[in-house]
């Protein structure tokens, strides 16, 4: 069993010292070349290219604009060793010396490969020393559900059941449905919480890479999630029936303001509502795998499609400012039935971050059709 504890910054309340940041980007393989590391891929080959398929039912307009998101270079899988290597904040890796960030695992949405947040911070404290091996699967956004599922526990999953030989292991574990799946992965040693801007120094940092970049899943990170998971819930059976309906009416943000008119419609033709965070993360897996059919607003819920089988329908609806790709990637990579639906206008289609916590106003005769027909 895994023992639970959180990072320090400043454990031994010293005077804080200010450390330089770091001065450019690499990528892991270059930093273990340059520090004397171990890179050991998993996959054999070098960089090559993920193609999503475009969803064939969609609308012209959609699918134009997904096309320009179609093609995605992915790096071989593997695992990286690195002698005093360290990790600042929520999984960021630095080089021994910490004059480097390992770009390609550090992962800052929205920046090009040779920037980062961190080549400006100007308080890096100096790091807490930890003996013996440490693992970090934590990324940027891991204490969020989507951001944990999709490129948090694919990472720790890469590692195996003795997390590479690590004793400590850095990753979020604080939410009811992150001790669910790690109770059921096991193990010993410690779970190091992140510490927002935490540094820690390790006698030896493994550092596993499966995601693509800006932690895109891809198809070997798809296939270890279904692959162990389909051993946890073997046999299980769920209660919502084969069209399901994922509700976000108690969501803070991104509500579908016409919810009422939608569900009536999506009623009438054999849809249970699912309020996914009222499930336990097993029943979350089981209502997704058994389903047929499934509709949702652009929401975290959506990342549980990875678990669902081959060929289900997936309706996603969004507003026009903020048409998300990432679960179109992850139906694509699952072979499911992907109908994207996004409200009529004359608003050119676009991903704004900011536009991401807008309300959804639902088309919801489009959405009822592309459910039903």
């Amino acid at each position: 069993m895994l023992r639970r504890s959180r990072f320090s910054a400043n454990v031994n309340n010293q005077p804080t010292i200010y450390l330089p940041p770091p001065a450019r980007c690499e990528r892991l393989a270059e930093l273990c070349a340059r520090t004397g590391g171990i890179w050991a891929p998993r996959e054999p080959g070098g960089a090559e290219r993920v193609t999503y398929a475009v969803p064939v039912h969609a609308t012209g307009e959609v699918r134009e604009y997904l096309r320009r998101f179609a093609t995605v270079p992915v790096e071989p899988a593997g695992v990286a060793r690195v002698a005093g290597g360290r990790v600042f904040g929520p999984g960021h890796v630095l080089a021994p010396d910490g004059t480097t960030i390992a770009r390609d695992v550090s992962w800052d949405f929205g920046k090009p490969p040779g920037e980062h947040w961190l080549l400006a911070y100007r308080k890096i404290r100096t790091p807490r020393r930890i003996d013996g091996p440490v693992a970090v699967a934590a990324t940027a956004l891991g204490a969020g559900y989507c951001h944990w599922l999709l490129e948090e526990l694919p990472r720790w999953l890469v590692l195996g059941a003795d997390l590479g030989g690590a004793r400590t292991i850095i990753a979020h574990g604080a939410q009811p449905f992150m001790r669910e799946a790690l109770a059921r992965i096991g193990g010993a040693g410690e779970l190091l919480e992140p510490g927002r801007y935490a540094h820690v120094e390790c006698a030896e940092l493994i550092v596993p890479r499966v995601n693509g970049p800006e932690g895109e899943l891809t198809p070997l990170a798809a296939e270890s999630l279904n692959e162990r998971v389909a051993t946890w819930t073997a046999g299980a059976t769920s209660p919502w029936g084969e069209r399901i309906y994922i509700s976000r009416e108690n969501a803070r943000r991104r509500r579908v303001t016409n919810e009422g008119e939608l569900w009536a419609r999506l009623e009438r033709h054999g849809f249970t509502k699912v309020r996914l965070e009222e499930l336990p993360w097993a029943g979350q897996i089981a209502a997704l795998r058994h389903a047929k059919t499934v509709v949702a607003p652009h929401g975290a819920g959506l990342a549980n499609t990875v678990f669902c089988q081959a060929g289900t329908r997936v309706v996603e609806f969004f507003n026009r400012g903020y048409m998300n790709a990432v679960f179109w990637r992850v139906a694509a990579l699952r072979a499911l039935d992907y109908r994207p639906v996004v409200v009529e206008g004359a608003e050119p289609l676009a991903a704004i971050p900011a536009r991401g916590r807008e309300d959804i106003t639902a088309e919801v005769a489009a959405v009822v059709r592309a459910a039903t027909e």
